[in-house]
């Protein structure tokens, strides 16, 4: 099933990558300009424009209110944020063709295509010196942005954790088929993959059809495989001593990969090959898919967007490896990265705090909050959503991992090509494996002779 094997990831000129010169930038991707001295509560912004790249607008559409950090950007600093739009389907080579222009923005999002190489062409620049790692609130998010260092230095400036995926659910459909309340396993340290596996045999009957072209099935959504893979405590690629490495051989892959296929066996596993290849989350809402595997930012659709589930949309973090040293998940950052180039470092470094501010201090978290549980332009979480969610998204409560496949940029090279054989067809790994490691191999040889 070689579907899955292309168009999942945008594929970036590596010409473009290995000669990338900017101005103002060095080989270690930092900036000529200097930042103030002074603590950014201290600073008085000379130059109060910071300008944003990305494919969404940090500013509001008329009529409608500021994102909580750009709201106290403005009141704390008098700061302006001046978008620089970017379509989806552009973004990565705009992103590079800016940062080599006399036109740099000061910031952009984090592009997992773009990494390692995005640190060593100096593409983004290190944060060490913007801002106190082991001030309040960044020092709790150290493991996350640990992951993210290169050659010594941190580079994702995210405020907040965010998991590569969740499951979302109907809690009518738990309490109709009398299954265990997800939340309820993840609290009390059951909710595993074992468990998982359980509650979707007991929920699926491909059969139940009731005039309609598919029955019940207990998982949708793309990339599951390679969401459930993370538990194991091994990514696909790792960065070690600045070099990546490839350990698509580890036997807790293999694990990990054995139980993969024990899912595809068993029948639950929504037919998206018989729908166009498309994902159905309507059928969450009306009682015939148990589990949706997406991102949290997808909640408001499930709540009061196209599916209408009200406060009957639960959200569960990917299960729990039974057999890991410790409770694994992928976990990425909301970060809004420094360009190389960029030229307006204090209202980067202002610009940051606020983003912290909004996410962890008291006084600023409450409004954020209430964002999340607005159910017309907000998450629309209720504020035991909220609760659990904050939850799920502490440190302290799991090992957050991160795999570097995504910047293989090689065409069907990727975590999640080398799990689609076993997810949808059960393929062994063994077979699926041997296929991969050397494309693997070769991709990631291009690279590290690149860094």
């Amino acid at each position: 099933m070689k579907f899955w094997r292309t168009g999942i990831l945008s594929v970036l000129s590596a010409a473009m990558l290995l000669s990338m010169v900017s101005c103002g930038m060095d080989g270690g991707g930092s900036s000529s300009d200097t930042v103030s001295e002074s603590t950014s509560s201290e600073l008085t912004l000379e130059n109060k424009q910071v300008k944003f790249m990305a494919h969404w607008p940090m500013n509001p559409a008329e009529g409608e209110e500021d994102r909580p950090e750009l709201k106290l950007f403005k009141e704390k600093y008098g700061g302006e944020v001046v978008d620089v739009p970017v379509t989806w389907e552009e973004r990565l080579d705009a992103v590079m063709t800016a940062a080599m222009s006399d036109d740099c923005p000061d910031l952009t999002v984090y592009w997992a295509e773009l990494m390692p190489k995005g640190y060593t062409n100096g593409l983004y620049r290190e944060i060490d010196d913007l801002i106190d790692l082991n001030g309040p609130g960044w020092k709790d998010l150290k493991p996350l942005l640990d992951l993210y260092m290169y050659n010594g230095k941190h580079y994702l400036p995210s405020p907040t954790v965010t998991d590569s995926g969740v499951l979302i659910y109907n809690e009518d459909m738990i309490e109709q088929y009398n299954l265990d309340d997800p939340r309820e396993l993840y609290r009390e340290g059951k909710w595993t993959w074992d468990a998982m596996l359980e509650m979707m045999k007991e929920f699926s009957d491909p059969n139940a059809l009731q005039g309609d072209k598919f029955g019940r099935y207990g998982i949708d959504g793309y990339s599951v495989a390679y969401g459930l893979t993370f538990a194991c405590g091994v990514p696909f690629v790792s960065l070690e001593d600045g070099k990546l490495k490839n350990n698509i051989m580890d036997p807790a892959i293999e694990r990990a990969m054995n139980f993969v296929q024990e899912i595809a066996k068993a029948g639950v596993v929504f037919p998206m090959e018989q729908n166009d290849w498309k994902t159905d989350p309507t059928r969450v809402a009306s009682g015939k898919i148990l589990f949706e595997y997406t991102g949290m930012w997808d909640f408001p659709n499930y709540v009061y967007g196209s599916y209408k589930m009200g406060d009957k949309a639960s959200f569960v973090p990917i299960p729990r490896d039974p057999d890991a040293d410790a409770y694994y998940r992928g976990a990425g950052g909301d970060a809004h990265m420094v360009f190389g180039a960029a030229k307006n470092l204090d209202g980067v470094r202002a610009w940051q705090e606020c983003r912290m501010l909004v996410n962890h201090d008291p006084e600023y978290k409450k409004e954020n909050e209430a964002l999340m549980m607005d159910q017309e332009k907000g998450s629309g979480m209720t504020q035991e959503d909220v609760d659990f969610y904050n939850e799920i998204t502490d440190m302290s409560t799991f090992k957050p991992i991160l795999d570097w496949s995504g910047g293989l940029n090689v065409d069907g090279v990727s975590g999640t090509s080398a799990t689609a054989d076993v997810w949808w067809e059960a393929t062994p790994w063994a077979t699926v494996r041997e296929e991969f490691k050397p494309m693997f191999d070769n991709a990631i040889q291009a690279i590290n002779d690149s860094l």
